[in-house]
């Protein structure tokens, strides 16, 4: 099996799938987000019973806070590196490979995607419309990182959280046409939640 890269929007499946790929098929996993928390562990305390990329969430904060601009920037680079690794780890590994990113891998540099594409078959898991509202809702609540790369702006720089729901919206079809460029197979998320193919089925829709 060629390796997969497993690519979309936090909360779609990414993880769900290939960690079933280690159990089930037997796959080695890359876990991006993993890495990158831990490598930031040492500033980004971690409460008990929170998950370290809930912590990293609560560390980039929203894109109006005060700050934010340097630790995107500080994130990004740690994933560049982060991403660079696993993906030298997913050629020099034997077996089949899975490469779980985060949600902002489509903001890594170009050489590096165009290793990616080289190297793996990239799965793009697309988040249907009917999902972005509840999206939009943990993203307040339950924050993870999110890489807005300058795709932020406030109507009224008093009140920018008025403007979150349509930025968040136009971030996410921003999103989608730059996962499918990259995707060499776009599949539903929650097509795949509602009506789970097994792995055997999900490596036959992935084209593996």
């Amino acid at each position: 099996m060629r390796a997969l890269c497993l690519v979309g929007m936090s909360g779609i499946g990414k993880s769900h799938w290939s960690e079933r790929l280690v159990r089930e098929a037997g796959c080695t996993r890359h876990d991006c987000d993993g890495d990158i928390a831990a490598r930031l562990s040492t500033i980004v305390p971690v409460a008990s019973g929170e998950s370290p990329v809930n912590a990293l969430g609560v560390w980039m904060g929203m894109p109006w806070s005060d700050g934010y601009a340097a630790r995107e920037a500080r994130y990004l680079a740690l994933e560049e590196d982060v991403t660079r690794a696993a993906l030298e780890a997913v050629r020099a590994g034997a077996g089949p490979q899975v490469l779980d990113t985060t949600g902002s891998v489509i903001y890594l540099s170009p050489p590096l995607l165009a290793a990616i594409r080289e190297t793996c078959r990239v799965v793009y898991l697309r988040t249907p419309e009917r999902w972005r509202e509840a999206m939009l809702e943990r993203y307040r609540t339950d924050p993870k990182p999110v890489v807005w790369s300058g795709a932020f702006t406030a109507d009224d720089a008093a009140a920018p959280a008025a403007s979150l729901p349509a930025r968040f919206a136009e971030l996410l079809r921003l999103r989608d046409a730059r996962y499918a460029a990259l995707a060499d197979t776009v599949l539903d998320g929650a097509g795949l939640e509602a009506n789970d193919p097994g792995v055997a089925g999900f490596l036959a829709a992935c084209g593996s």
